[in-house]
């Protein structure tokens, strides 16, 4: 399969499908041993699905980062950096257990 056409075969297809058509591709291979004329083919057909696989999960992979990133930027604009959560810490001497909310007195 030419490089043009197999880079228009993945164009569209989603990770899913990609999946999906490899495990066909193994079945097919599994089940069809001794098939040779159809062997080359396939196993070029399953690396460029391979090969779209590890770059769409890359992207992800990168999409996600940069989410969590930049949630975890908000979080500190809208809140002082650093700052931990006020806990209420009795006296010893009061007696005091902790506050209604249930926090622990540590």
């Amino acid at each position: 399969m030419p490089a043009k056409k197999a880079a228009k075969s993945t164009e569209k297809t989603t990770f899913a499908e990609a999946r999906t058509r490899l495990d066909e591709i193994l079945e097919a291979l599994e089940r069809d041993a001794d098939d040779v004329d159809q062997l080359a083919a396939r196993i070029k057909e399953a690396s460029e699905l391979i090969r779209f696989c590890r770059e769409r999960l890359s992207s992800a992979r990168h999409e996600v980062r940069d989410v969590v990133a930049e949630l975890a930027a908000e979080t500190q604009v809208e809140g002082t950096p650093d700052a931990e959560p006020e806990t209420f810490i009795p006296d010893e001497d009061s007696g005091e257990s902790g506050d209604s909310e249930g926090s622990l007195p540590f």
